[in-house]
């Protein structure tokens, strides 16, 4: 007997059962990661090292910490969610961060248990590559819409953020900030067992060979001058991004900021961050050329330059309003272009081994960044030579996105014409 196969329709991108493991994504993402944490060492730069007489210098080597136990252990327990899955992984990540972060609430003064607090929260938090992992299978037809809308989280974790973690320092001190905060993130947990899925099995297309996956090898990425530009260009771009976050409200505050107006303009970065996100997803689907991220960084550019003009004045207050729309807008209008860009040059043969080889560059950026803008306050008493600096950095990146030339690949991911 022939038994006929019978084709089942194609579940859509926003069915259901998508749309909840989305939701629990960005819960997870949201309030269940190590962002809060990291958001929270700008508010609480000030009364920690005035209890414990630290340096700017000293504190700034939390997210130093955090990025270099996040780089250590991210290839191991990257492999360990392949093994084991995602949601054991990212269920027992979420709740050693969640302690860890209660625990950091227990310090006597000893920077040592400061920064070893932090790197355990940056190695606990790799965990959280199952959410990437989950999201690159749970979108067909618009994986890069997706890509613009869940790189919003963060911009809309600062934007809630920052608030709470105020109320919390302002009625229970700077140890209730991480009591609270780890509170937080445990209570994400029964939200992420009841709707966190292991990844979708990805679909074979009709007529292509299993494991037929376009793109180039590692080695021939890393010979390839895109793969430099591309590194270099985030190199630079995330140093301006990370350094000045922890060091941001206490900028304000000596430019005659007032406490209240520079809470409310980090709040406001966030919103703007989140917008250009998707202003960025929509502008790499409408031009068809990496050459769409030097404007933004030009915009990051501007931005900078406005922050040396900062007064308590309502001049310096409309300059200090422009300056963070316009670094907010930017920054987030470049975050899904990263991952965007490798796609486009690379395609995804050795997608992730690329990324392996690229990530510690950032999170080199991202660690010596925040150290070093503390330095040049410790040193010089002040933080616009640091800015100046970052200036310059920018306008590299402008020069690096207008030479790196067409993409390799078309939006389907096969071979342009022009490249082959």
């Amino acid at each position: 007997m022939v038994v006929a196969s019978v084709s089942l329709p194609e579940e859509s991108d926003f069915s259901p059962r998508k749309l909840k493991i989305a939701a629990a994504i960005i819960v997870g993402t949201l309030f269940g990661s190590t962002v809060l944490p990291m958001m929270a060492l700008g508010l609480l730069l000030l009364p920690m090292t005035e209890e414990f007489g630290w340096s700017r210098t000293s504190f700034s080597l939390g997210m130093s910490a955090m990025m270099l136990g996040g780089a250590l252990s991210a290839p191991v327990l990257g492999a360990l969610v392949d093994r084991l899955g995602v949601r054991p992984m990212i269920l027992g990540g979420t709740v050693l961060v969640g302690l860890m972060t209660m625990a950091l609430s227990l310090q006597s003064g000893a920077l040592w248990q400061f920064l070893v607090g932090f790197a355990l929260l940056g190695a606990l938090g790799s965990t959280a590559v199952g959410y990437a992992k989950v999201l690159g299978a749970l979108f067909n037809k618009h994986r890069g819409k997706a890509l613009a809308i869940f790189g919003v989280e963060s911009s809309l974790a600062g934007a809630l953020a920052v608030p709470v973690i105020q109320w919390l320092l302002v009625n229970h001190g700077w140890r209730g900030v991480f009591l609270g905060m780890g509170a937080i993130i445990l209570a994400t947990v029964p939200l992420l067992w009841l709707w966190l899925q292991e990844p979708d099995a990805p679909a074979v297309a009709p007529g292509a060979a299993p494991g037929e996956v376009p793109g180039v090898l590692l080695a021939e990425a890393l010979r390839s001058r895109q793969f430099w530009f591309i590194t270099l260009a985030g190199f630079l771009a995330i140093i301006p991004a990370i350094g000045m976050l922890p060091h941001m409200i206490p900028y304000m505050l000596s430019r005659g900021v007032e406490m209240n107006s520079a809470v409310g303009t980090v709040a406001l970065m966030s919103v703007a961050m989140a917008v250009g996100t998707l202003a960025g997803g929509w502008c790499l689907d409408r031009f068809d050329s990496a050459k769409v991220a030097a404007p933004f960084s030009l915009l990051s550019t501007l931005g900078i330059v406005g922050l040396l003009f900062l007064s308590g004045g309502s001049a310096g207050l409309a300059i200090l309003a422009a300056s963070t729309v316009l670094i907010g807008f930017a920054g987030g209008a470049k975050r899904p272009m990263g991952t965007f860009f490798q796609l486009r040059f690379f395609g995804l043969k050795d997608f992730g081994g690329i990324l392996g080889v690229q990530s510690p560059f950032l999170a080199l950026g991202m660690g010596i960044a925040p150290p070093l803008v503390g330095y040049c306050y410790d040193r010089l008493g002040r933080y616009e030579p640091a800015l100046l600096v970052m200036v310059g950095m920018m306008a590299v990146t402008i020069v690096l996105y207008l030479v790196l030339g067409p993409y390799r690949y078309g939006r389907d991911l096969t071979v342009l014409p022009e490249a082959s």
